[in-house]
């Protein structure tokens, strides 16, 4: 019997407009799936969705949940799950799951934890603060006492009461700049140093954060903010790497490490409170999120990377950099683009994921159901056959 395990990452509205018998049998019986992770918390978004005869465009312009929460597991914090106005009083998780239950599916949940402009701009005092005192409109700060007892909430609602087999966790980290609600509009060369001292978060509770572990705050974000306001005045942009301020700014080196410490420790407590397996998606670059991959892994089931590419070597590559890490390649994730330009044709997905199999890997998901073309379905098909006749030599 393989040991493939393949997943699709799916969202609800394509479930409840398609059909939720029809799109779960298809994906199960006729692609090969053994789950998928539906969206639960997910953010903003403008798709287009060429499935469908007519209505393919489709857009959100809040960020919300796509289930009924149990509003009592939030009493301990001040941020509640905003729930779709599209559901009005239906809820499209719980037809999704007992529909999946009924065909064998797994339903993992997919949950976009923090980036999210609708909560952010409700509870501002929760959100993100730049070192300018500029609050981010999007995101919320993960050493936020309230932040993290909704994070723990929501996870344990979709655990409590839609029998998820796996949580699988977006943004349950620091947001970086320059992704956002709204178009971004900017003329300032960053340079990797800037992106960098702009995304990092001077609130309240990262300052307490920062005290606990004798940082001298004030004057960090004295010279953070120094640099950026020169930034902004002369338009240079700030070329020196994190690690090279860091040698300009030592308290820097201290507050990498606490951010670390806040989004490892989260993860450890989600983790304790769900009693089922966690997956932690790696994404954008660690010293701005705070993901410290070596020590997510220690506490996670597994963790993630997105290889959206036409190149093997490049998945090659990605799946490298993590496995001396891991406790064996089972504990990685590979996510792949199912559709142009990633895959162009059922040949390049299928060499990306022959590529990560000789690697070890026996986990892939495939993104994504709703955005991509019908015969794309066909060429996660065949990945899956090609997949489950492998033998490593």
């Amino acid at each position: 019997m393989s040991n493939i395990h393949t997943t699709m990452w799916t969202y609800p509205w394509d479930l409840n407009d398609e059909g939720y018998h029809t799109v779960l049998s298809t994906l199960k019986n006729d692609v090969g799936l053994n789950a998928i992770n539906l969206a639960s918390a997910y953010h903003t978004f403008d798709m287009l969705r060429p499935h469908l005869p007519k209505n393919n465009h489709l857009q959100m312009t809040q960020a919300a949940t796509y289930f009924q929460p149990q509003l009592d597991l939030y009493n301990s914090t001040c941020i509640k799950p905003p729930t779709s106005t599209w559901m009005s009083q239906d809820n499209w998780w719980q037809k999704a799951t007992e529909e999946a239950t009924r065909l064998n599916l797994d339903i993992n949940s997919w949950t976009v934890f923090f980036h999210n402009s609708n909560l952010a701009q409700q509870h501002p005092t929760c959100a993100i603060e730049r070192c300018t005192g500029d609050l981010s409109t999007s995101a919320l700060c993960p050493a936020n006492p309230n932040v993290r007892a909704y994070a723990i909430a929501l996870s344990q609602d979709l655990v409590q009461n839609y029998g998820i087999k796996m949580l699988e966790c977006e943004s349950l980290d620091y947001a970086g700049w320059g992704h956002s609600h709204y178009h971004l509009k900017h003329g300032v060369p960053f340079g990797p140093g800037g992106h960098y001292l702009y995304a990092l978060c001077f609130c309240p509770s990262c300052q307490n954060k920062a005290m606990e572990a004798n940082i001298d705050i004030t004057r960090l974000r004295e010279q953070v903010t120094q640099k950026i306001h020169t930034l902004f005045t002369t338009g240079q942009s700030i070329d020196t790497s994190p690690e090279e301020l860091a040698q300009e700014m030592p308290e820097l080196t201290a507050f990498n490490h606490m951010r670390e410490n806040v989004v490892t420790s989260l993860v450890y407590d989600i983790k304790n409170a769900i009693h089922i397996p966690l997956s932690f998606i790696l994404m954008g670059n660690p010293i701005i999120s705070g993901a410290n991959a070596q020590a997510i892994v220690e506490v996670a089931d597994s963790v993630e990377i997105l290889s959206y590419t036409s190149n093997p070597k490049q998945t090659r590559q990605a799946i490298s950099t993590h496995l001396p890490h891991l406790k064996s390649p089972d504990q990685l994730i590979v996510g792949l683009q199912a559709y142009p330009p990633a895959s162009p044709n059922a040949e390049t997905l299928c060499q990306n994921v022959n590529t990560a199999q000789k690697l070890g890997i026996t986990k892939f998901a495939f993104y994504n159901y709703g955005i991509m073309p019908t015969p794309s379905l066909d060429w996660v098909k065949q990945a899956i056959q090609q997949a489950q006749q492998f033998s490593p030599t």
